[in-house]
């Protein structure tokens, strides 16, 4: 219940500081059960002995995917990397009323930053069809500059929504997500309904969402 509390204070505050934002999009049947999805299955293929150190690509708001690594998985560190500056601002106030200490946010483009010794061993990319680049851009990077210092286990969900045009890397299968990404040890892969809401109902759209576990 305090839970959802905060939630309604996140939501009361994004709208009035930022009235035109997505804060209920955040919050939709698609997002939750995406989010859902990658904690169930990434669950069956990380350490329970770990405390990890996560880098999330286009962490948007933060949440959901934050509030469920968190009651999920014994975290050290969340890295959030985002170029949305209104998200980013969303995202500080988020961290401020759920009191999360562990959180960073950074500004850079996380494809085009440049550095060495990453300690990461989770990396998250859960919206690849907004964004050119993939995590084989990574691999290039990991080879020449040791950029991982942890061969990290990474999370990549993508889908086939096409028609909309803020997504301009979309796949049609699970297969063309894992060879865009060059994921070379595959740990699970796989394809859900994307679900949205119909009046009051919730009802399956005519489009999938994929994703795939694995090392690159």
């Amino acid at each position: 219940m305090m839970k959802l509390s905060k939630y309604a204070k996140m939501i009361e505050w994004s709208l009035k500081t930022h009235p035109n934002c997505k804060i209920f999009e955040s919050l939709s049947p698609n997002q939750i059960s995406s989010k859902q999805w990658m904690i169930d299955e990434l669950k069956k293929h990380i350490s329970n002995d770990t405390n990890h150190k996560i880098e999330i690509v286009g962490s948007w708001y933060g949440f959901p995917l934050i509030e469920y690594l968190q009651d999920n998985i014994d975290i050290e560190k969340i890295e959030c990397w985002d170029i949305d500056k209104e998200a980013r601002i969303i995202t500080k106030q988020y961290i401020n009323i759920f009191n999360h200490s562990n959180i960073h946010i950074y500004d850079k483009d996380y494809w085009k930053h440049q550095r060495n010794g990453s300690e990461c061993n989770l990396l998250i990319n859960s919206s690849s069809e907004h964004m050119n680049n993939t995590f084989a851009d990574m691999s290039v990077m990991h080879k020449k500059n040791n950029f991982y210092v942890n061969n990290p286990i990474v999370v990549i969900q993508s889908n086939n929504m096409k028609h909309l045009p803020e997504h301009i890397n979309c796949v049609d299968s699970q297969d063309e997500l894992i060879n865009k990404h060059k994921i070379n040890r595959v740990l699970y892969s796989g394809e859900i309904d994307i679900v949205e809401w119909e009046g009051v109902k919730i009802k399956k759209s005519n489009h999938k969402r994929f994703m795939v576990i694995g090392k690159i």
